[in-house]
């Protein structure tokens, strides 16, 4: 289990193949759908593909991307990392957690992890995008220290997002 970052309970590491069970019970889990999006993978083979066009290409070409979370013990419990959208003009703070590991603090632990280290990374701005309805990430972008600063349509669907700075 090669770590990336370290805190004080969990591990950030790349993405591998093993973890397209996890990457497709995430992406389909209801809230995800509501407030990130359908990716449209729908089997493990979906699943394999988007960590590598996702997650292995993103680090390999930008030099940062999206991590596996994970605790101290080994166990699996969600996504967090920097995303470079081409609609936006800094890097931006994503994450997701699967069902049952929420508000334990931590996608908050393993956010502070990635934003003290971002200049290792080679990021010196980074925003955060979240769905206006999304009041959970909304709390932890705050607590992060990130502040509201407008509104964007980013994406095909035409939906707005509210857009944080950090």
């Amino acid at each position: 289990m090669n770590a990336v970052f370290k805190t004080k309970r969990l591990l950030l590491r790349y993405a591998n193949e093993h973890d397209a069970a996890m990457l497709l019970t995430l992406v389909n889990q209801s809230n995800f759908i509501k407030y990130i999006g359908d990716k449209a993978i729908y089997t493990l083979s979906d699943a394999k593909n988007y960590i590598e066009q996702s997650f292995s290409a993103s680090h390999k070409h930008q030099g940062f991307g999206p991590y596996i979370i994970t605790l101290s013990s080994g166990e699996v419990v969600g996504i967090v990392g920097f995303y470079k959208r081409s609609a936006l003009q800094h890097p931006d703070l994503g994450f997701a957690l699967l069902s049952g590991y929420e508000k334990h603090g931590y996608i908050f632990e393993a956010a502070k992890a990635l934003l003290i280290n971002k200049h290792t990374l080679g990021i010196n701005q980074v925003i955060a995008i979240t769905a206006p309805s999304n009041k959970g990430s909304q709390s932890v972008l705050l607590n992060l220290g990130f502040k509201k600063v407008g509104k964007a349509v980013i994406n095909e669907d035409k939906t707005a997002v509210d857009i944080y700075g950090y």
